[in-house]
């Protein structure tokens, strides 16, 4: 009979090799024989839990540390079992007493940041991994740990320190530096430095392959524009890129997971994308072709209902652009007519959820795996399927790629044509459309009378912040640009350097972006383009919608940014009574809020040059009679652009039309 040496020997073997239940076995086998042993009651909790079964593994760990209590180590796995099934307390408890024991334990520093970090305790997880670090400085796992922490955090230039000192630590071992250059590139790509990101994928791909990786690289685009001339010159070069990935046998088998990435940043160049968007959609078609599917009640249609079944599917039905614009619509399409299915993810519930769920039959939480989603969205056999946006949502965007209705459309949740052979429809308006845009879309392009949205007219608190009290410069004139810096063309240099230069008491104020590089990368090209009066822009901090309210409320001129306008943002405006500069431009997507006047019957607040829209701006800021008559004329068009019972009807009507189209 082997002796418990040899056993436990044994155990380890099997445990090594894979062969957890021989293992287990075995383990179990020793304890029975020598109830106290410490290593064997430790590995039995590892191995049951790496066999899914957590709650029994903490019985025999908890054995483990009564039977060696001076061991770090079974303190450590019993901590790492309990943070599995979320029971942070008794999971802190377990790392601090294994670093009472050994205060030098580096997996116990380890685990306890990422304890922290489950636990948004971000500063907490990054001085754990710093201590994990100090005492392991090759440690390449902490590395890249305290990088994702960063990067969340949007600190981009410390993360990206983290993932390269990773992926050159990692080169002699070769240990998870593929994973470092990967997110190494990932944060250079959200800085907006294409370029480096690209340099870091194609460091990954030298070795090995990874073709969703190479369309992902392919792909990438600056955030921030430096000139006309920078956005012609990576326009071609992305033409480029996907064209010579279309000349190779690409493999991909989940592009949501494996390119992870859409072609969002397209749409704020000021040009049309049909041809680039057409491009890289043949690209995924190609690499990927399981996206080509056919749902079955498309080939064999079921025999006529009563209610035409529309899906509406959006993961921003919620409080965002996307879910204002949806949520009044939504619960005023008449039910004799339509069975509404919202198809959308779990997540925080807010007033806009709550209003979109209950204006729905039926509501779908669509699973995070693309396949399982796609499965969904199939067993609803649905007439016409509605996406709200296209081009967001990496999953969303790949699930349009598939025939899952017989009827498909998209509307401006983001206002780009999406290149995809299978989307039908972009449903848009003759407001915002300029002439001859039919041309500019994959799809086929159907305005409607009206905007393509109930809007429901904005709450504006009775207790608006002043400027006082928002902190904003007394004795000047703010004009203020609210849109997102990654709508700051370069054109809109004119815009502002005509406003500074024409009104010297004048103060431009632009908010700050996402990502603190964004908002640097703005404030360095104004300062070459515009370096007479770029002193005089201040970028104010994100704030919370009220303070967002008060500061537009504060304001004396606001204006638009050209070639992509305000759609909420202008809504809002227009709830206050502030006129907003519009630019008329070549795209819909540059033409909103001017089509929000068109729909006012106001024909004076729109620009057709950066050099108008200045122009424009300075007679508004500078004839106070001038600027309180257009108020006047906003709040009394109000009816117009809130709450537009006909935009319903127009809705209704499309929906109905493009059904019967497909019944002939």
């Amino acid at each position: 009979m082997p002796s418990i040496k040899e056993l436990f020997a044994q155990a380890q073997i099997l445990h090594h090799a894979g062969r957890f239940r021989d293992a287990q076995a075995v383990y179990a086998e020793i304890i029975e024989e020598e109830p106290e042993h410490a290593d064997a009651l430790n590995l039995l909790g590892t191995v049951l839990a790496q066999q899914g079964r957590p709650k029994q593994a903490v019985g025999f760990m908890r054995r483990a540390t009564q039977a060696g209590p001076e061991v770090p180590n079974y303190f450590c796995n019993l901590g790492v079992v309990l943070l599995d099934l979320g029971r942070y307390d008794e999971s802190k408890r377990a790392f601090e007493r294994a670093l009472k024991i050994d205060r030098h334990f580096a997996d116990a520093y380890y685990n306890l940041g990422k304890l922290f970090k489950q636990m948004e305790l971000f500063d907490a997880a990054l001085m754990s991994f710093e201590q994990a670090r100090s005492i392991q400085p090759e440690r390449i796992d902490t590395l890249i740990n305290m990088g994702n922490i960063l990067f969340d955090l949007n600190r981009l230039d410390e993360a990206i320190e983290c993932f390269e000192t990773a992926a050159v630590t990692g080169e002699t071992e070769n240990r998870q530096v593929g994973r470092a250059l990967i997110n190494l590139g990932n944060a250079q790509r959200r800085k907006g430095d294409a370029d480096a990101a690209r340099d870091a994928y194609t460091r990954f791909l030298a070795r090995r392959r990874h073709d969703g990786l190479r369309i992902k690289s392919a792909t990438t685009l600056p955030i921030v524009q430096r000139s006309w001339e920078h956005i012609n010159h990576i326009r071609r070069a992305f033409e480029d890129r996907v064209a010579a990935l279309l000349e190779d046998d690409l493999l991909v088998t989940d592009p949501s997971l494996e390119t992870s990435t859409t072609t969002f940043f397209l749409a704020y160049h000021g040009l049309g994308d049909r041809h680039l968007q057409e491009l890289v959609a043949k690209l995924h078609l190609k690499s990927c072709p399981w996206l080509d599917y056919v749902a079955p009640h498309v080939e064999n249609p079921p025999s006529a209902r009563g209610k035409i079944r529309v899906g509406f599917l959006s993961t921003y039905f919620r409080r965002h652009s996307v879910g204002r614009l949806m949520q009044g619509v939504l619960a005023r399409l008449p039910k004799e007519l339509f069975e509404i299915v919202i198809i959308t993810q779990p997540g925080q519930r807010d007033p806009i959820v709550r209003a979109i769920e209950a204006a729905a039959d039926k509501t779908i939480s669509m699973p995070t795996d693309l396949a399982e989603a796609r499965a969904a969205i199939v067993a609803e056999e649905l007439d016409i399927l509605f996406y709200a946006d296209i081009g967001m949502d990496v999953r969303t965007y790949f699930l349009a790629f598939g025939r899952l209705a017989p009827v498909q459309c998209v509307t401006w949740g983001h206002p780009d044509t999406t290149g995809i052979p299978n989307m039908d429809y972009f449903l848009s308006s003759t407001l915002i459309e300029p002439d001859g845009a039919a041309a500019e879309y994959s799809e086929s392009l159907y305005p409607l009378a009206t905007l393509p949205t109930y809007y429901l007219r904005p709450e504006i608190p009775g207790n608006l912040k002043t400027r006082d009290e928002l902190g904003l410069a007394s004795g000047k004139r703010i004009y203020l640009c609210p849109q997102s810096v990654i709508k700051h063309h370069p054109d809109l240099d004119a815009i502002v350097a005509g406003i500074l230069r024409g009104d010297g008491d004048a103060e431009v104020m632009l908010v700050e972006g996402a990502v603190p590089d964004w908002t640097a990368q703005v404030a360095h090209r104004m300062g070459e383009t515009i370096p007479d009066v770029a002193g005089r822009i201040s970028s104010i901090p994100r704030m919370g919608p009220d303070d967002f309210l008060a500061l537009m409320n504060a304001a004396d001129v606001i204006f638009d940014p050209p070639h992509f306008s305000g759609g909420n943002t202008s809504f809002e405006a227009f709830a206050l009574g502030k006129p907003v500069v519009a630019h008329d431009g070549a795209f819909m997507r540059g033409r909103v809020t001017a089509g929000m006047y068109r729909a006012m019957g106001i024909t004076d607040a729109t620009g057709q040059s950066p050099g108008e829209c200045a122009e424009i701006a300075l007679s508004l800021g500078l004839d106070k009679d001038r600027r309180e008559d257009m108020e006047v004329r906003i709040t009394g068009a109000g009816e117009a652009l809130f709450e537009h019972d006909a935009a319903v009807r127009e809705f209704e009507r499309f929906l109905v039309d493009v059904f019967e189209q497909t019944r002939h």
